[in-house]
């Protein structure tokens, strides 16, 4: 075993056995180059020898088979067999069926064609499908196939004669190189011997260079000690210089991240652990009022709040943490807003090695923010407390007034005949009116009462009088207020009346719903005697014609959700310039009970399920007909659903969206949820987190009756919807107000910055539908483009714009 070691440490036996090892890798990729070749020819032999057979056997087999001679057709075949060595041949007609083969039965089914002719096809052969023609006409085609075994016989061979004449060439080459080594390796042992002598210490020992192999290489190393000495030396100034080149690159490293750190709009601080200054951008100077030339490394951070005193920055607003993240926020003096961060700063050890401070501008996000808080709270268009914020006010002061025993009144009122304002002169008209409205009652108001706007002109007032004289007082006042108040529009002038209910906690109700139902009974109490005055609740009156109208349409709503007497109809929407169809709104109607031929429409009842509170199903109703309708008839391009503003609280209707699109396959773009403006607008949080939920479940989202708000454009932003309806009111006289006009353009302008589509409603002529395609309306909708029509009449419709 220690004799084979020893053999095999050689350098002459290493020398052979590389080589042998050498010589049978190439010999093995010879042998393998060779193979590949083989196939490659013979495959190319068999090709050509394929190539060759199709035209022969075409013009053997065309003209008996459109003859349909069979038995000349099988003769042909089985002379083709043996002629060209085919294993089989099965003729085929122009349906595809045998007629005649060679070699295979008929009842066979014909293996798949080949597209590839290898060697190691499983079934063996090479399957080749011509077609047969004659006269450049098609009469059948002819599957045959070509046995492969000879093929792969013969690359055997030719392998086999290969692998033998390498082995004899690797055993050759052994013998001579066990001869040539032991040749070679004689000269190695005397420079063994000499290299020991080194190693014990003879450097002088010297020997001449008598040849060029390995012998000659020692020697020259040897006498050639000095020059690698040089050699190392210029190794170490190539290393010097490249240390220099990794200087400069973090040189220039520092000089960008400085260039980053100096444009920053935040501010950026280093301290190290004794509070000192390391380094600061010129940002922190712009944000606390400091002088950017001003020469703050090395000093302590102290420094800085002494040099920004000036714009209320007090002393501990750089104070040392506690080795971990904290955030302080540090209103100036000139009120602006900063946020300071500090965190702490640790070598790879994970020692503390100092601080960072970041300085951020934060003002107008706070802004935002309280602005938002405002929109929440107020109405935008009077700047009162919304109906929202009402609820809450009053069930606080209930809960409050319950506590102490003491008393609240709620005064509710709106504006007789105030819907004559806004048909005559517009809602921009009646806006003006609210808001002057606003103004003069919310002069008579106190700090201590409350002033809200529930919607429409209805208006709310909530205190805690002294006694009945200053109640009737506060009226009277309210009262004279809307009177006394000067309407004029367009050279005309008009006189406002208002009727005013009162309700009293705890003598007329104990909870805040009751206490609003009997105020508002008591405004229409005032208004059954005579309006311009002010009523207090009265229990005897409360049974008026209009609550029994109330009540019976709550019956009669909730017998029609529970019957199915709702009807959807369909109405569509379409491109302004070219009239193609771009997708359907869901309008709905309620079958009268008592002429069922006859449609009531949605402005008879819409008001009353609102105040019932049955407008939510109602709303649901419509959003899952609208999906079953899209999953029934998958033609339908998109729907457009309108949805109360009572809804928009309803945390539960996203929910029913998505599972209503899920359960019926529907891809949510196809459904399109239609907001009304004032309603969004008068719930603005509420109408945020339904459009963001619906964005989110991909469905579009169009804001309905757009520019009947006082602030239209300025909600925009707030109410990011897809789609902005131009409200009716300016399109139905388009032609003959040419201030109608103005503002649509208007309209379209900024919706065209915003990117949102524009829809016109109510196009009753081609005249107005000339001038919305001038302004650039995108869409339009109208009886002059199409009547509401129910689901089948819609599919009709389609199928014939299709075919």
């Amino acid at each position: 075993m220690s004799r084979l070691r020893e053999l095999l440490g050689s350098l002459s036996a290493r020398i052979i056995l590389a080589c042998v090892l050498l010589e049978a890798v190439v010999l093995g990729l010879l042998v393998l180059s060779g193979a590949q070749l083989m196939d490659g020819a013979l495959r190319t032999q068999a090709a050509l020898r394929v190539e060759q057979s199709k035209p022969l056997l075409n013009a053997a087999l065309a003209a008996p088979l459109a003859e349909e001679d069979i038995v000349t057709l099988q003769e042909i075949l089985r002379e083709s067999r043996s002629a060209q060595a085919l294993s089989y041949l099965v003729l085929l007609d122009r349906e595809g069926k045998p007629i005649a083969s060679e070699g295979w039965n008929m009842s066979r089914r014909l293996p798949p064609v080949d597209t590839e002719l290898r060697l190691d096809l499983a079934d063996g052969f090479f399957d080749v499908e011509m077609p047969i023609e004659l006269a450049g006409q098609s009469y059948g085609r002819l599957h045959f196939g070509i046995a492969l075994q000879a093929l792969r016989d013969t690359a055997r061979q030719l392998v086999a004669q290969n692998v033998a004449i390498g082995t004899g060439a690797i055993l050759g080459s052994l013998g001579l190189l066990v001869v040539v080594g032991r040749w070679l390796t004689r000269p190695l042992k005397r420079l063994t011997g000499a290299a020991q002598r080194i190693a014990e210490g003879s450097f002088d020992v010297r020997l001449r260079v008598s040849s060029r192999d390995e012998v000659g290489t020692l020697t020259r190393a040897f006498n050639t000690m000095a020059a690698a000495i040089a050699e190392r030396m210029q190794a170490l100034q190539e290393a010097h210089a490249l240390q220099e080149c990794y200087l400069a690159q973090s040189r220039a490293e520092h000089a960008r991240l400085s260039a980053l750190l100096s444009a920053m709009t935040i501010g950026i601080l280093f301290v190290d652990e004794q509070d000192r200054i390391v380094y600061h951008n010129p940002a922190l100077c712009r944000l606390l009022g400091i002088d950017a030339d001003a020469e703050l490394d090395g000093h302590a951070v102290q420094a800085l709040a002494a040099l920004a005193a000036v714009r209320g920055v007090s002393d501990d607003c750089f104070a040392s943490g506690e080795g971990r993240v904290n955030t302080q926020e540090l209103p100036l003096s000139d009120g602006t807003v900063l946020t300071r961060t500090a965190h702490p700063v640790c070598n790879e050890d994970g020692q503390p090695i100092g601080r960072l401070w970041i300085l951020n501008d934060v003002t107008v996000e706070r802004r935002t923010s309280q602005q938002l808080v405002y929109l929440a709270e107020r109405d935008p268009l009077t700047g009162l407390y919304n109906r929202r914020s009402f609820q809450h006010e009053l069930q606080r002061r209930l809960a409050h007034a319950g506590r102490q025993g003491t008393q609240v009144a709620l005064l509710m009122f709106d504006l007789d005949e105030f819907k004559l304002v806004n048909d005559r002169f517009g809602h921009q008209a009646g806006d003006k009116v609210l808001i002057q409205i606003a103004a003069e009652v919310g002069a008579l108001v106190r700090r201590s009462e409350f002033f809200a706007r529930l919607g429409g002109d209805e208006f709310a007032l909530i205190c805690e009088p002294e006694g009945p004289e200053m109640l009737r007082a506060l009226c009277q006042r309210v009262v004279q207020a809307v009177a006394r108040l000067p309407v004029a529009f367009r050279g005309q002038s008009l006189r406002l009346t208002s009727s005013l209910g009162i309700a009293l906690f705890p003598e007329h109700a104990d909870n805040p719903e009751e206490l609003v139902a009997r105020a508002d009974a008591a405004m229409y109490q005032a208004k059954e005697a005579g309006r311009n005055g002010w009523q207090v609740y009265d229990r005897e009156r409360d049974v008026t014609d209009e609550k029994l109208a109330r009540i019976g349409w709550n019956e009669r709503l909730r017998r029609a959700l529970d019957q199915d007497r709702f009807v959807p109809l369909f109405q569509g929407i379409y491109d302004a310039r070219d009239g193609s169809l771009q997708h359907y709104e869901l309008l709905l109607r309620l079958r009268d009970d008592a002429d069922p031929a006859r449609l009531i429409t949605p402005g008879q009842f819409i008001a009353h399920a609102e105040r019932s509170g049955l407008i939510r199903e109602i709303d649901r109703w419509v959003l899952s007909r609208a999906v079953a309708a899209l999953a029934a008839v998958p033609s339908l391009p998109a729907v457009a659903v309108n949805i109360s503003g009572r809804s928009f609280e309803d945390p539960a209707l996203p929910r029913h969206i998505d599972r209503e699109l899920r359960r019926h396959g529907v891809a949510p773009h196809r459904l399109l949820v239609e907001l009304t403006e004032t309603a969004a607008v008068g719930d603005l949080r509420d109408a945020q987190r339904l459009i963001g939920q619906l964005h989110a479940m991909g469905c579009r989202v169009c804001l309905d009756d757009f520019g009947s708000g006082f602030a239209s454009f300025a909600y925009l932003k707030h109410l990011p919807a897809d789609v902005l309806k131009i409200d009716g009111l300016f399109v139905r006289n388009l032609a003959r107000d040419r201030d109608d006009l103005v503002f649509v353009r208007a309209i379209v302008d900024v919706a065209k910055g915003l990117g949102k589509v524009t829809v016109a409603e109510m196009v009753e002529d081609e005249e107005t539908l000339a001038l919305l395609r001038s302004v650039g309306v995108d869409q339009v909708q109208g009886y002059h483009l199409g009547r509401p029509q129910e689901l089948h009449a819609c599919v009709v419709e389609r199928m014939e714009e299709q075919t």
